[in-house]
């Protein structure tokens, strides 16, 4: 962020153009007044005035000057680093005896509400350290405390009557509060440390959300600090008021200046606190439906950034079932497909959102998800589903018993759909399968082809016979050769009750070129069944055919 310095120049020689409204700032000064415009700019602003006021000799009351500004930026401090809930409980420590140990108990005494603020915005919670003399934070609040209580003295006329108030007279207490607003704001270290403070808050008061949303939070390094290590569930509702979860924040991918081409996704810290509460019981879960649903708005342009990708599939996951719909399914698909998507993806789809659907008995959802888990891209030339082969295979493993009595058979037609896809291109790429397997636990190390073959039996095998007869009938008037294989094997699953597709065959099935592994494994399942008709037409058939 540009505070009107050049990094390149000595601080007490600012440019040309600037020298008539930044007046000259030395080392420490100039870290103070950057690092006050990150808490908040009207707070740098009085202090930017102040040094204006000390370095000019025409003002008679620059010390009731400077005394207004000093007390304006130790109020909007105040303001921003502590809470009225967390002064309350500190002003009730503060006894006679506490106050002694603090300063003069006399001037103390009436002015426990900034002393409490003073102390809350150090973190310190138990006036009981204060008794530690040996604590940097005592020490330091010792300090504050008794510069602050001096600045009301010099705000407002002593005396229509008496001359102004030398400067030369506010002049120590400006410095030395200056040298605390050194050790407080004076370095991206106390920074942080205040940014500690503000996440002890249970809800960030106004000015708090303010100067986080237009200054403390405008550095990549701070968002992340403090998103990183923010956990109360308390701020959801204020932050995504402010925006912070909203589809503009969402980082584009930037090309790696190292890489030409490569490109890369940087993290949306915000939503990863979201995904840090979005498992607690108590997460508002409208809220969480909101942030999702403009994330996965299908009118707005899609940024294609895995990381927030996998973060959005991560809340979707943590939704309750009846909250779950069509568009963050088709989302996932959008993921998958994408250039930066991270492996985590497929397996965040796999373990926990495909379950869940299942569990809920979301059948149009699920068989949504099942369409779009089993695409195929090509690449070179060769086939690449869009779901890693390792983690579809794991999925249907583990939940296909379940896909089935969900699904039914339209989760057969959605892979059936998905083979002719591919035979029509190269029918050979299932040359290989011999025999078509039904049991997934089978499968060691099953490729996309195989895969989604025998997860098309498995699913004709859980059926009702009654259910598939007609599909397994037309099945086998196919052109491509591996679906009348997947056709047979679903007869000999139920024999009993679809014989008569197999008898009823036109023509020799032993001519069928490519069969022999599926008509071989019925016949020798079912042959003890057989009847003295079938056993002759068995035999007609081996003695007439051609081959």
């Amino acid at each position: 962020m540009n505070d009107g310095f050049d990094d390149e120049r000595d601080s007490s020689q600012p440019p040309g153009e600037m020298a008539d409204r930044i007046p000259e700032l030395n080392a420490r000064q100039r870290e103070i007044y950057q690092n006050l415009k990150s808490i908040g700019p009207e707070i740098a602003a009085y202090y930017l005035d102040g040094i204006r006021i000390l370095q000019r000799e025409d003002l008679e009351t620059s010390a009731s000057l400077l005394a207004h500004v000093a007390r304006e930026i130790d109020g909007g401090l105040r303001d921003i680093l502590s809470s009225d809930e967390a002064k309350g409980h500190i002003q009730s420590q503060l006894t006679e005896a506490v106050l002694v140990k603090l300063g003069n108990y006399s001037e103390l005494k009436d002015r426990k509400g900034h002393i409490a603020s003073i102390l809350v915005a150090l973190n310190i919670d138990d006036v009981r350290t204060l008794f530690s003399p040996d604590d940097i934070r005592t020490r330091f609040a010792v300090r504050w405390v008794n510069v602050a209580i001096q600045f009301h003295k010099f705000v407002h006329r002593h005396g229509a009557w008496k001359s102004p108030r030398n400067r030369e007279e506010f002049e120590g207490f400006w410095y030395e509060f200056e040298s605390i607003l050194a050790d407080l704001v004076g370095s991206s270290l106390n920074l942080l440390n205040r940014l500690d403070r503000i996440l002890e808050y249970e809800r960030p008061t106004t000015e708090i959300r303010e100067t986080l949303r237009r200054n403390l939070l405008e550095s990549e390094t701070r968002r992340e600090y403090f998103f990183t290590k923010l956990e109360s569930l308390t701020w959801l509702e204020p932050l995504k008021e402010d925006g912070w979860f909203d589809p503009d924040w969402n980082p584009t991918p930037q090309e790696s200046p190292d890489q030409p081409g490569y490109y890369y996704s940087s993290r949306w810290y915000a939503l990863e606190y979201v995904v840090k509460i979005s498992t607690h019981p108590e997460c508002p879960v409208n809220t969480l439906v909101d942030i999702i649903n403009a994330i996965t708005d299908e009118s707005r342009e899609r940024i294609d950034n895995g990381r927030t990708d996998l973060d959005t599939v991560k809340i979707i996951g943590t939704l309750p079932i009846n909250r779950i719909e069509p568009q963050h399914i088709t989302f996932m698909g959008a993921a998958l497909k994408s250039s930066q998507k991270y492996g985590l993806m497929d397996q965040e789809i796999g373990q926990t959102i495909l379950p869940k659907l299942l569990e809920g008995g979301k059948r149009k959802l699920t068989i949504v998800l099942l369409s779009i888990m089993l695409e195929v891209e090509s690449v070179n030339g060769r086939i690449r589903p869009i779901m890693n082969e390792h983690r579809l295979e794991e999925a249907f493993k583990k939940h296909g018993e379940a896909i089935a009595n969900v699904c039914g058979v339209e989760a057969a037609q959605i892979s059936l759909a998905q083979i002719r896809a591919l035979a029509a291109e190269d029918s050979s790429v299932f040359h290989f399968i011999h025999p078509v397997e039904s049991d997934l636990s089978r499968l060691s190390r099953a490729d996309y082809t195989e895969l989604i073959v025998s997860f098309t039996s498995s699913i004709f095998q859980s059926a009702e016979p009654v259910s598939i007869t007609e599909i397994i009938q037309s099945l086998l008037q196919e052109r491509y050769v591996i679906i009348k294989r997947i056709a047979l094997k679903a007869i000999t699953h139920h024999y009993g009750d679809l014989k008569h597709l197999f008898w009823g065959w036109e023509g020799n099935p032993l001519d069928e070129i490519g069969l022999e592994t599926e008509i071989s494994h019925l016949i020798q399942a079912n042959s003890h069944t057989f009847n003295e008709d079938e056993m002759e037409q068995i035999l007609q058939w081996i003695e007439s055919t051609q081959y």
